[in-house]
C-alpha cells in the first residue's frame, strides 16, 4: 500500500512541467541579455560569493542541480516557490533556488532588500503553519535558523552599503524591515496564542516570534546617521514620518470608529509608540541633541509602518471572519 502511495506521488510529481510560455519566456530572458560595451568593474561580492559556496557546498550541487530542474522538470521549480517547511519541495526553495537568487543579485541595494524579503518569507510561512496548528518545534527551528540566517546576511550588506561611501538610504531599508519583522512577530504570537499550539514546543526560546523580534532589535542597532549632515535631508525625512502618522492614525480612528474593541488593538498601541517617538524628536531637538533626536526619529517611522501592516492584517482578518 505504501509502495502504491509512493508510486502514485511519483507519478504526479513527473507531470508538474513548465507551459510552453513559461519556458520560452526564460530563454528569450536569456539569449537576450547582452554585455555592455564599456569597462567591468569586478563585483565586490564575485569572490565571497563563490568562496563561500565552494566552502559550504558543492559547487556542482549549485549550478547543475537548477539546470536540470529547470530543463527537465521545470515545474517542480516552481511547485517549490509556494511550498512550506514541512512540504518535500521547501529544501529546493530555501537550499538552491533563493541563494542562486541572490548569487545573481548584485547590486547592494537590491541585495539588502532581498534579504529582507526572505525574512519576512520566512515569518509569512510560521503564520500559515501556525494557523493550521502545524507549527511544531522542528519547523520552528528551520524557520529560526533560516530567520538568523537572512537578518546576518541584511547585517553584512548593510555594512558594505555603509563602506561604499554610496547614497542608498539604508535607514528606509532597516526602517522597513524592522516593521516587518515587528508586526509579524505580534501576528503570529496571536495566531499562536488563539490556537493555544502545544505542539511539541515546550522551549519557549524556539518561538519563532520571538527570533523576529531578535532580528529587528539586531539591525536596530546598525547605525546610519548620514543624514545629519544634510538638513534638508532630515526635515524632508521628519515631514515624511509625520504625515505618515497623521495618515495613519487618521484612517484607523475611521475604520474603529464603529467597534469600540478595535480601539484597543496592537495597531492603536503601536501608533501611539509611533506618536511617543516622534514627541521625542521634538524634545531632542529643543535641547540640541540631534543625534538621539534623528534616532528617536527612525523608531518612530518603523512604529508607525508596523501599525501600517497590522492594521491591513487586522482589516484582511476581520474581513476573512465575515465571509
Amino acid at each position: 500500500m505504501k509502495n502504491k502511495k509512493l508510486n502514485n506521488g511519483i507519478s504526479e510529481i513527473r507531470k508538474i512541467t513548465m507551459t510552453g510560455d513559461e519556458k520560452k519566456r526564460i530563454f528569450d530572458n536569456v539569449l537576450s541579455y547582452t554585455i555592455p560595451e564599456k569597462k567591468f568593474i569586478k563585483s565586490p561580492w564575485i569572490s565571497e560569493v563563490f568562496v563561500s559556496i565552494l566552502y559550504k557546498k558543492n559547487l556542482a550541487f549549485y549550478i547543475i542541480v537548477p539546470l536540470l530542474v529547470v530543463l527537465s522538470s521545470g515545474g517542480i521549480v516552481f511547485a517549490s516557490q509556494e511550498s512550506l517547511p514541512n512540504s518535500i519541495f521547501y529544501p529546493i526553495k530555501v537550499n538552491v533556488i533563493e541563494p542562486v537568487k541572490g548569487a545573481l543579485t548584485f547590486s547592494l541595494k537590491n541585495k539588502a532588500k532581498y534579504e529582507s524579503s526572505l525574512a519576512r518569507e520566512r515569518l509569512i510561512e510560521a503564520e500559515i503553519l501556525a494557523s493550521q496548528n502545524k507549527l511544531d518545534s522542528t519547523n520552528e527551528k528551520r524557520i529560526n535558523k533560516l530567520l538568523m540566517d537572512h537578518t546576518n546576511g541584511l547585517d553584512k550588506t548593510l555594512d558594505k552599503i555603509d563602506k561604499s561611501d554610496s547614497d542608498i538610504d539604508t535607514n528606509e531599508i532597516i526602517t522597513n524591515f524592522r516593521a516587518e519583522m515587528n508586526a509579524h512577530s505580534k501576528v503570529l504570537e496571536n495566531i499562536q496564542i488563539q490556537k493555544e499550539d502545544k505542539n511539541d514546543s515546550d522551549n519557549e526560546d524556539n518561538k519563532v516570534y520571538k527570533e523576529a523580534r531578535k532580528s529587528s532589535d539586531k539591525i536596530r542597532n546598525y547605525k546610519n546617521i548620514k543624514d545629519l549632515n544634510d538638513s534638508d535631508k532630515y526635515l524632508k525625512r521628519k515631514e515624511s514620518v509625520e504625515l505618515l502618522i497623521n495618515n495613519i492614525d487618521k484612517d484607523f480612528k475611521i475604520k474603529s470608529l464603529d467597534d469600540e474593541k478595535e480601539k484597543n488593538t496592537e495597531t492603536q498601541k503601536t501608533i501611539n509608540e509611533a506618536k511617543k517617538y516622534m514627541e521625542e524628536v521634538y524634545e531632542n531637538e529643543k535641547v540640541g541633541s540631534i543625534e538621539e533626536a534623528y534616532e528617536a526619529l527612525l523608531d518612530s517611522e518603523s512604529y508607525i509602518k508596523e501599525a501600517n501592516i497590522l492594521s491591513n492584517e487586522e482589516s484582511k482578518n476581520k474581513n476573512d471572519d465575515e465571509d
